[in-house]
């Protein structure tokens, strides 16, 4: 196998038409894309929960991948797979997300940089995190979503993206003020 055929692997079985056959398979597919989010959710809240700064760091580093994910897919440098078999998107996910290019995983950028995060603040278990994660980002290449550059360039990414947003540091009173939120929000007391 050469490095092309390696980075743009795809299963030679169309994975995605098969879960889109029936109602039951489509629905896992469709909340395969979103469960992960929950997840980093938890996570957020958890980080947020052991240091009130985090949030800002999280705020950076997410609105930062929102727009360079969204620049470079605008770009369209390659079609996702789904298209090039010209499989049609279940509703259920955002059409025009999926109409655009391939690179890179959104998903794989939040996935680094929060569990760079937990290495660094430990409010979970990077085992099992990963243990959740990767067969998340996984099903983005088998079902056809991703081919694997996209996750390799997602994970650069996330991993350029929490360097930048670790200086990230508020002054105090502004971080109580999150911290009061975060407490009424949550009913931490």
């Amino acid at each position: 196998m050469t490095i092309k055929e390696i980075l743009f692997w795809q299963p030679k079985k169309d994975y995605f038409n098969l879960m889109c056959k029936n109602l039951i398979s489509k629905n896992i597919l469709v909340s395969l894309n979103y469960i992960i989010w929950f997840f980093l959710f938890y996570i957020s809240y958890l980080l947020i929960k052991s240091n009130t700064n985090i949030f800002w760091q999280l705020l950076l580093a997410t609105i930062v991948s929102e727009i360079i994910e969204k620049y470079l897919k605008t770009k369209k440098i390659w079609y996702r797979p789904v298209h090039q078999k010209k499989n049609t998107i279940p509703n259920g996910l955002i059409k025009h997300w999926y109409k655009n290019g391939s690179f890179p995983s959104g998903h794989t950028i939040k996935a680094i940089f929060f569990f760079l995060f937990i290495l660094r603040y430990p409010v979970f278990s990077p085992v099992l995190y990963w243990i959740i994660v990767a067969p998340l980002l996984f099903s983005r290449i088998i079902f056809g979503l991703h081919y694997p550059i996209d996750v390799l360039g997602g994970a650069m990414i996330g991993v350029a993206i929490y360097l930048l947003s670790l200086p990230v540091s508020m002054p105090q009173n502004i971080n109580n003020l999150i911290q009061k939120i975060f407490n009424f929000i949550f009913y931490v007391h």
